[in-house]
């Protein structure tokens, strides 16, 4: 893991070391605050490399406590840190008061003085000394000076590990589960939920999550990953840039996911109730444009009464008629209750989503009702087959295809559903012409 104070230049170290952008690096103090944990490999040897959030010992604020904290649980877990500095200006409070916290937890670690491409930085370097590491590097984290050597010194300290069998290497396709939503619907206490520990920072100022968090779970006997992301607003509510890049992330791991979890609050001011917003449908229309399957958690449902309650799910059904195949679970984070049902849900849905109908069966079931309502008096013949999973495909063939309107088109998918279901997969319809 690689700790230190505000921007130090520690994401920047970490997208490095992962060949990837996937820690936010901005000149913002404070920039990234949960943890974030990728798996990355150095000359043959894979670990678990984990960016944190800058550490500042005036805890006045309840943020500050919280990214300490994670700050703690992460130092406690790793095999090797890597304390990063600024080697461009002397040694801070806050560098001394990481020192002392290292002291008292006592790992392995690695001093890693940053922006050594910087001119007179020499004399500032020598006073880093005094901090007492056994080993030490002079790097650049921007322009890579000095990372390999860095790296080397990981490896070395690293206890001994094993070589990843093939067999192991294949095992990490697990399920991916993607939770997104607004702002402050609980997606980071429903993680810390599915990972049973304070995994996320949890508070009540919306956009606290900025980074994805990445993490690995089991759930009867199954394996899954799961991504937690910062809260999508509208394009006219990001004023930070820092939200804007949070955005973006959203957006880029979509395609990544398997099945997405669509977390909504419970607690709304609208009459009539109904967590859905604008938002929430644009988000749907993205997720199902790229083909995923989808869950929607209605949660917080422990802070509204039975009767509200009611209310709330035929309102949110309405709204949701035009995806009326997403399953809705009543979850509530605070409560830790849903949260697993949630995820079967999930596992289910992804099944649907990988379903075949054979052609066979197609003709027993659905051929009769189409060809006993065909789209137009020109129609002569209808035939339909599967062409496709996750998301379902199927070809509509007619000879007349500029016949088959919309209202046909939601007839051929609605008797798709009775017989076959697809819960949480939007079906996809080609309509062909066949002589």
């Amino acid at each position: 893991m690689i700790v230190g104070k505000p921007n130090v230049g520690k994401s920047t170290l970490f997208n490095r070391i992962v060949r990837k952008r996937i820690a936010i690096t901005m000149k913002e103090s404070g920039t990234t605050r949960d943890r974030i944990k990728v798996a990355t490999e150095w000359r043959g040897r894979r670990f678990y490399l984990t960016d944190t959030g800058g550490f500042i010992p005036d805890e006045t604020l309840e943020i500050t406590r919280k990214v300490n904290q994670q700050i703690r649980n992460a130092i406690s877990l790793a095999d090797v840190v890597i304390f990063l500095v600024d080697g461009s200006a002397s040694p801070t409070i806050q560098d001394f008061a990481i020192v002392e916290m290292l002291r008292k937890e006592n790992p392995p670690y690695i001093l890693a003085v940053n922006k050594t491409d910087i001119k007179n930085t020499r004399d500032n370097i020598a006073e880093f000394y005094q901090f007492g590491a056994k080993e030490m590097a002079q790097i650049s984290a921007e322009h890579g000076r000095g990372v390999a050597e860095l790296l080397d010194k990981v490896i070395e300290t690293l206890p001994p590990g094993h070589k990843d069998t093939e067999q192991e290497k294949t095992e990490y396709a697990k399920l991916n589960l993607l939770i997104i939503g607004r702002p402050n619907v609980g997606k980071s206490m429903f993680l810390n939920c599915i990972l049973k520990s304070e995994r996320a920072i949890v508070s009540d100022v919306p956009g606290t999550t900025r980074d994805a968090i990445e993490e690995e779970f089991v759930l009867d006997n199954k394996k899954f990953r799961v991504i937690d992301t910062a809260g999508l607003r509208r394009k006219s509510k990001v004023t930070e840039s820092v939200e804007y890049f949070s955005i973006q992330r959203v957006i880029k791991h979509i395609p990544q996911a398997d099945v997405v979890i669509l977390l909504l609050d419970s607690v709304t001011d609208t009459y009539p109730p109904t967590p859905l917003t604008k938002q929430d449908k644009t988000i749907i229309d993205l997720v199902l444009a790229r083909g995923k399957a989808m869950v929607i958690g209605l949660n917080k449902i422990d802070l509204i009464s039975s009767s509200e309650r009611k209310i709330l799910i035929n309102n949110t059904k309405f709204e949701l008629k035009n995806f009326n195949f997403i399953p809705i679970v009543l979850t509530s984070a605070l409560k830790n209750k849903g949260i697993e049902e949630t995820i079967r849900k999930a596992v289910d849905v992804y099944e649907q989503g990988g379903k075949r109908v054979s052609e066979e069966l197609i003709g027993e079931v659905i051929l009769p009702r189409l060809q006993d309502k065909l789209p137009s008096h020109r129609a002569r013949y209808i035939y339909l087959k599967q062409i496709g999973t996750r998301p379902p495909k199927f070809n509509l063939m007619t000879n007349v295809p500029a016949d088959v309107k919309d209202s046909y088109k939601r007839f051929v998918l609605n008797e798709l559903r009775n017989y076959f279901g697809f819960a949480g997969n939007d079906i996809h319809l080609k309509i062909t012409k066949k002589s």
